[in-house]
């Protein structure tokens, strides 16, 4: 039933279509349609900027961990303790 219903869709519209008589395309004189200016830019929204942290604290951060290096120490398990 439902390939059907599909199929008489497709007739009907394939009928509607071979009704719409086109321009010829070697006619000068043939009406387009108009030009619709659609920008690429419609709809944009501007990234949010995350909140920064203040350079120096950020850079005494480092310092205690021991570098950058010290950062990722920071992020793997201790085998043992630091002096």
């Amino acid at each position: 039933m439902h390939k059907s219903i599909c199929f008489a869709l497709a007739l009907v519209a394939g009928a509607a279509a071979a009704q719409e008589k086109r321009p010829d395309p070697k006619d000068p004189k043939a009406k387009t349609p108009p030009v619709e200016y659609r920008s690429a830019f419609e709809g944009y929204r501007r990234h949010a900027e995350p909140e920064l942290a203040p350079w120096r604290a950020v850079n005494e951060e480092v310092e205690r961990v021991g570098g950058h290096v010290g950062v990722l120490r920071d992020a793997r398990p201790e085998k043992e303790p630091r002096k």
